[in-house]
C-alpha cells in the first residue's frame, strides 16, 4: 500500500510540474501584454500571483518534490543549497496566498465600496501593496 501511493505522489508531482510551469509562464505573457480588458490594478495582481505560482511549482514542487524522487543523492541535497530552497519554497508560497488575499481585498472594495474604489483600486496602489507584501514575507 505504502508503495502505491510512493507511486501516485511520484507521478502526480511530475504532472503538476509538467503542466504548471507553462500554463503560470503563458498567463504571465498574455496578461504582461495588457491587452486583456482588464483594469491595471487587476493585471497586476493577476501577473503577481501567477509569478507566485510559479515559484512554488518550481521550488516546492520540481526543486524539492520532483529531484527528491528523480536525481536523489545530487547536490540539491546539500545542507546550504537544501536551506536556500526551503526558505525560498516558503516565502514563494506564503507570497502566493498572500497576493490572493490583497486581490480579494481589492475586489471586495472594487464591489462593495463604490466611494473608496476610485481611490483604492489603482495600479500604483496595488504595486504598493504587492511590493510590500512581497518584502515582508521575504524577510
Amino acid at each position: 500500500m505504502i508503495e502505491t501511493f510512493y507511486r501516485v505522489r511520484k507521478i502526480y508531482y511530475l504532472i503538476v510540474s509538467v503542466i504548471g510551469v507553462p500554463v503560470n509562464l503563458v498567463a504571465i505573457a498574455i496578461l504582461s501584454r495588457g491587452k486583456c480588458g482588464l483594469s491595471t490594478c487587476t493585471t497586476r495582481y493577476l501577473v503577481a500571483m501567477a509569478t507566485a505560482d510559479l515559484l512554488t511549482i518550481i521550488f516546492e514542487v520540481i526543486f524539492w518534490r520532483v529531484s527528491y524522487y528523480y536525481f536523489p543523492g545530487t547536490f540539491l541535497d546539500i545542507t546550504p543549497v537544501c536551506s536556500v530552497i526551503s526558505a525560498l519554497g516558503k516565502a514563494a508560497t506564503d507570497c502566493s496566498v498572500w497576493f490572493t488575499v490583497s486581490f480579494t481585498f481589492d475586489r471586495f472594495v472594487a464591489i462593495c465600496c463604490q466611494n473608496q474604489k476610485a481611490k483604492y483600486c489603482t495600479g500604483k496602489t496595488a504595486a504598493v501593496v504587492l511590493t510590500t507584501t512581497g518584502v515582508l514575507l521575504f524577510f
